[in-house]
């Protein structure tokens, strides 16, 4: 069971590696985004990558695009950029700038979870 870390946007995902990411519930009333990701849990980067799950809730709109070679080729240094959240009245827009393509995604709201498998 994953056990609860801060928002999305309160750790850095620089140097992160993107494990594999899941949209699920179009045959149900709420449509869920789930990214697994392994990050850096602080700001030491000699320190290991810790699994997290980061799961939006009430999907309205994602647009991905992504090279899978180039996604590949820097997933032991880190495939990830950057991540930016972005807010409007009723939702949040998650932003995920990979090496190698973007991950866009709004919900009604995104949390961040440790993984403990």
């Amino acid at each position: 069971m994953p056990t609860p870390a801060e928002g999305p946007d309160e750790i850095n995902w620089h140097d992160g590696v993107l494990v594999d990411l899941r949209i699920s519930g179009f045959a149900e009333g709420e449509q869920e985004f789930t990214l697994i990701v392994d990050l850096y849990p602080d700001a030491d980067v000699h320190a290991p990558r810790r699994r997290y799950l980061c799961i939006g809730t009430n999907v309205s709109r994602f647009v991905m695009s992504g090279d899978i070679g180039r996604l590949l080729k820097n997933r032991s240094s880190g495939n990830i950029d950057l991540l930016r959240m972005e807010y409007t009245a009723d939702t949040e827009i998650l932003v995920v700038c990979l090496f190698g393509g973007t991950i866009e995604v709004e919900a009604r709201s995104f949390r961040l979870m440790e993984s403990t498998t």
